[in-house]
């Protein structure tokens, strides 16, 4: 069973989110800001990152990947549509489809371009970390650079059609969790 922290970081309070599997090792989505309180908590429980995994590339869901980085030796992971939006290259570029496994953690990776080009969501669990793709009652903005209202709204339309109905819940890239049937009853943007 993994367990989820949520540290919302930096100045737009990202959700950055721990997971853990009960061993000591753990994998970190979007570390937004300085990571100080998350590496405080992995010391305090023990805990080494295996790996930093980006949902997409813009600052205030990667402003601490070097800092975290440097300090844990981890790789870091991104969507090759956004690799360009690091400050260093990263380790690994996704497209999607791929299967990932960090002690025991396996997580699946989804493209979900539309907010960014290379925009991605991780499935693990009974979790779906979503980035900015999809929030309570509401979707990814499409006006900033890259965005795309069409490609959002393909992948919007993929996800929902996987999991319409279902308990998954959604862990958004800022603000509360939600899940998929409550989205699919309630968000207009997905009705």
């Amino acid at each position: 069973m993994i367990d989820v922290k949520i540290f919302p970081l930096g100045r737009l309070m990202a959700n950055c989110c721990l997971l853990t599997d009960g061993s000591d090792g753990a994998v970190v989505v979007d570390p937004g800001g300085d990571p100080s309180v998350l590496l405080s908590y992995l010391e305090r429980n023990g805990l080494r990152c295996l790996a930093i995994l980006l949902t997409h590339g813009h600052d205030d869901h990667t402003g601490g990947v070097e800092a975290l980085r440097k300090a844990t030796g981890a790789p870091v992971l991104i969507g090759e549509g956004d690799a360009d939006r690091l400050e260093k290259e990263a380790d690994i570029l996704l497209k999607g489809g791929e299967i990932l496994t960090y002690g025991g953690i396996t997580l699946e990776v989804i493209a979900a371009p539309g907010h960014t080009p290379g925009g991605l969501c991780y499935l693990t669990d009974g979790y779906l970390f979503a980035g900015d793709t999809l929030f309570r009652r509401s979707v990814g903005r499409t006006d900033l650079p890259g965005g795309d209202w069409d490609r959002l709204t393909d992948t919007l339309a993929k996800l929902v059609e996987r999991f319409r109905d279902s308990d998954v819940v959604v862990i958004p890239g800022h603000g509360m969790t939600t899940d998929f049937k409550y989205e699919t009853e309630n968000n207009p943007f997905l009705l």
